[in-house]
C-alpha cells in the first residue's frame, strides 16, 4: 500500500493565509485531477497541517475541524477519501516548542503509528520548505509544489507546478 502525506494549504487549497472559514475554501485546479490519478495508481491521502493560525487566537480548533471536515466531504464527492488529517495547531512564538509542528516528524509519525506506514512506500507533497523538511527527516520521498509565495529549498526530490503535475512525476 502506498501513502501520499498532503499539506493544506497551498496544494489542496489556495493558501490565503490562516484560512478557517468554509466559505473562504477554494480547493485548487487540477488538485481534484491529481488526487484522482494517485487514486488510481494505489495510493491513499493523510493531511498534514500546520495551522498556527489557532496558536494565534485567529481562530480555534473547532473552526479548523469543521474546515477539515467541509474539505474532506467535498473529496469524497469526487471519489477522494482523505484517511485521517492531522493538524499542529502550535507557533513557536505563541505555544513554544513542539513535536508536531513540520518540519517536526510528529504528524508523519504518528500516522505511521496509525496506518503501519513505511517510510518506502510514502511520499509527501508541499509547497513550502517545512514541508519538504518534514518528510526528508522523516525518511519518504517529497514532491515541491513551485510557488511564489514560498520559494523552494532545493531539497525535495520531485517539483511539479500543481498535484495533477506532481501525480505523473511520481
Amino acid at each position: 500500500m502506498r501513502w501520499c502525506f498532503l499539506d493544506m494549504d497551498g496544494v489542496l487549497v489556495k493558501d490565503k493565509g490562516h484560512i478557517h472559514k468554509i466559505e473562504d475554501m477554494e480547493i485548487l485546479p487540477r488538485a481534484i485531477e491529481g488526487l484522482q490519478m494517485l487514486r488510481d495508481s494505489g495510493f491513499r491521502f493523510i493531511i498534514v497541517t500546520n495551522q498556527a493560525g489557532i496558536a494565534k487566537g485567529f481562530f480555534k480548533h473547532e473552526d479548523a475541524h469543521a474546515f477539515n471536515e467541509e474539505l474532506a466531504r467535498r473529496l469524497v464527492e469526487k471519489g477522494i477519501v482523505i484517511e485521517a488529517t492531522y493538524m499542529c495547531p502550535h507557533h513557536p512564538n505563541h505555544t513554544g516548542d513542539c513535536l508536531c509542528r513540520k518540519p517536526g516528524t510528529g504528524m508523519l509519525e504518528e500516522a505511521a503509528r496509525s496506518f503501519s506506514i513505511r517510510k518506502e512506500n510514502a511520499v509527501l507533497i508541499g509547497d513550502k520548505g517545512s514541508d519538504i523538511e518534514a518528510g526528508k527527516r522523516w525518511g519518504c520521498k517529497t514532491v515541491w509544489i513551485r510557488n511564489s509565495q514560498y520559494p523552494d529549498s532545493g531539497k525535495a526530490d520531485v517539483e511539479a507546478d500543481d498535484l495533477a503535475e506532481a501525480a505523473r512525476v511520481i
